[in-house]
C-alpha cells in the first residue's frame, strides 16, 4: 500500500513538471486569417507552425478559415471563445496573414504574412512578444490603391501613417476589411 501511495504521489509529480505552467493562458494569440484557395494562406500555413516552433514563445494559433460556411462559422466560435470578435471581424474575409495579438489586453500587436521565411517570422513573433504587456499598436487604417493604407496610433497617441498588404514583408496590419 505504501509502494502504490509513493507511486502515485510520483507519477503526479512528474506530470506536474512535464506541463508547462503557461500553456493554458498564452501570452500572445497568433490569428491565421486563411481560405484553402488564397496561395498566400498555403504559404503562411507551412511557415507559421514552424515560425511558433522556433519563436520558444508562449502563444497560441487561432486559425480564422473562410474555406467553407461550417469553418467560417468555427472561427467565429474561436474568437468568441477568445475574446477577440472585435479582431475577426476587422479581417474576417481577408486571407493570407497572421495577426499578433496581446492575450490580455486583446490588442492588436502587429502582423506576419507569407513574404517572411520561418526563420524571419521567428524572429519577429518572439519580438512582438516581448511586447505583449501594454505596447501594442492598434491599427485603424482604409483601403488605398494596390496597398492598404492606414493609421497606427501608439499608447502614447502618436500617430503614423504606413501602407502595407497582405504580400508585402512586413510586421504593419492590412487595413480593415470589413469598414464599420
Amino acid at each position: 500500500m505504501k509502494a502504490l501511495v509513493t507511486l502515485a504521489a510520483l507519477a503526479t509529480l512528474t506530470t506536474g513538471i512535464a506541463t508547462p505552467a503557461y500553456a493554458a493562458s498564452p501570452d500572445i494569440y497568433v490569428v491565421n486569417f486563411r481560405n484553402i484557395e488564397d496561395a498566400n494562406s498555403t504559404k503562411l500555413d507551412g511557415k507559421l507552425s514552424t515560425a511558433l516552433a522556433i519563436a520558444g514563445v508562449n502563444a497560441k494559433e487561432i486559425v480564422i478559415d473562410t474555406s467553407t460556411a461550417n469553418m467560417w462559422e468555427k472561427g467565429a466560435y474561436a474568437a468568441f471563445e477568445h475574446d477577440i470578435v472585435p479582431i475577426f471581424n476587422q479581417w474576417v474575409g481577408l486571407p493570407g496573414f497572421a495577426a499578433v495579438v496581446d492575450a490580455q489586453s486583446k490588442r492588436v500587436i502587429g502582423c506576419v504574412n507569407s513574404a517572411f521565411s520561418a526563420n524571419e517570422m521567428a524572429n519577429e513573433i518572439r519580438n512582438m512578444a516581448l511586447a505583449s504587456v501594454g505596447a501594442a499598436i492598434v491599427s485603424k487604417a482604409n483601403l488605398a490603391d494596390d496597398f492598404w493604407q492606414g493609421q497606427t496610433t501608439t499608447p502614447l497617441g502618436q500617430s503614423h501613417i504606413i501602407k502595407t498588404s497582405v504580400t508585402t514583408k512586413t510586421t504593419k496590419c492590412p487595413a480593415a476589411h470589413n469598414a464599420r
